[in-house]
């Protein structure tokens, strides 16, 4: 019924079609305008449009658009396709001959914050094979120890930020300084410090919820430690806390779905997992399940670790050398060891985008 498939130089498809009468040979052309292509090829992978880039230089410039990007990156998101599991050899891993271990220390929409062991930052979108070695920021103090870096995204302003914490431990106490980088800008500064704020220690890396980061922190020391949840807005720049539904316990923040969760340890050998699903609404913590564990040192395997869900009713918890599966269905557990890798690798979500991490003045990696 369309024989022959031609594009014009307006950006539009059209197709030849004929009725097949026997008195009417003529074909009639039949014309989509440039919004219906749009609609259409937003709901393709990655790959197949960056082949289609070569189409035309209309199409180049349609599927290179900030808003055509938007709009497939919110279509990916909304299909699940972060449920697609890929390889690492089907990567393209731009760090494998570089002799160096990497973390994977953050996620979002499409590019990955990967971190060596020297402290060099990138922004990597494995899916375009394009990415940005951060710029240095020159630290004030040479003893700086114990970083954490975190990955967000400013949406007004469509910036993603690099939070990076230190912290200097000294005679005359322990001192944390914060700096974010902005990748629209290209720079670095100074953020107050969430200790300055009396919002306690941050641990391990953050989960990035709601535009915020958000950290599990522990203030004081000793039987008086208490931990709680901080988060950072990126809007405003401010930290605040988040109210927890359990006194007892250390916690592990995670993401089930896109609310803030996490899982409240208790030194009796199981543990709550809980999610909020009004953000910011104490009330709204709702208690999902509780798991009976038996591990010889919980504090060591879960501090700095995950969790996730699948949509089979799988709780995946990640330990530093294995990771543990939870079946709600029938309470049953199961541990696998992780084979060794020659880089480091923390588990986070993924999905699919044309996110690029370079300006278009800079040169294409």
């Amino acid at each position: 019924m369309l024989p022959t498939e031609e594009l014009n130089g307006e950006n539009q498809i059209s197709y030849e079609a004929s009725d097949q009468h026997p008195k009417r040979s003529r074909p009639t052309k039949l014309f989509l305008p440039p919004e219906v292509i749009a609609e259409i090829i937003s709901r393709l992978p990655v790959k197949s449009l960056l082949k289609f880039r070569s189409v035309s230089k209309s199409w180049l410039a349609l599927i290179s658009s900030p808003e055509f990007v938007k709009s497939h990156m919110s279509l990916s998101f909304n299909k699940n396709i972060n449920d697609r599991v890929m390889e690492e050899s089907n990567l393209d891993y731009l760090m494998k001959n570089s002799g160096m271990s990497f973390l994977i220390e953050g996620s979002v929409n499409g590019l990955l914050c990967l971190v060596n062991e020297v402290d060099k930052i990138f922004l990597w979108n494995p899916a375009i094979r394009k990415y940005k070695k951060l710029r240095n920021f020159r630290y004030q103090f040479r003893n700086a120890s114990h970083f954490i870096y975190d990955f967000g995204y400013y949406k007004i302003h469509n910036d993603y930020k690099v939070v990076r914490t230190f912290t200097i431990f000294g005679r005359q106490g322990n001192f944390q300084q914060v700096n974010m980088y902005s990748l629209k800008n290209d720079s670095w500064q100074i953020i107050e410090s969430p200790w300055n704020c009396n919002m306690g220690q941050l641990i391990s890396s953050s989960k990035f919820v709601n535009g915020k980061l958000h950290w599990a922190t522990i203030v004081g020391s000793g039987l008086e430690r208490v931990w709680g949840i901080t988060y950072f807005d990126l809007a405003d720049e401010k930290w605040r806390k988040v109210e927890r539904p359990c006194g007892d316990g250390f916690l592990v923040l995670g993401v089930l779905g896109t609310n803030l969760s996490m899982i409240c340890n208790n030194p009796t050998n199981h543990m709550d997992v809980w999610s909020m699903k009004e953000y910011e609404d104490k009330q709204s913590w709702m208690k999902m399940f509780t798991i009976n564990y038996s591990i010889l040192h919980p504090m060591e395997c879960l501090l700095y670790q995950s969790f996730y869900m699948s949509k089979k009713g799988e709780f995946l918890l990640m330990f530093k050398t294995a990771y543990m599966i939870y079946h709600l269905k029938d309470n049953s557990i199961r541990y696998s060891q992780l084979r060794k890798l020659n880089y480091g690798v923390l588990a986070d979500f993924y999905i699919q985008s044309l996110v690029c991490p370079l300006s278009q003045n800079e040169p294409r990696t």
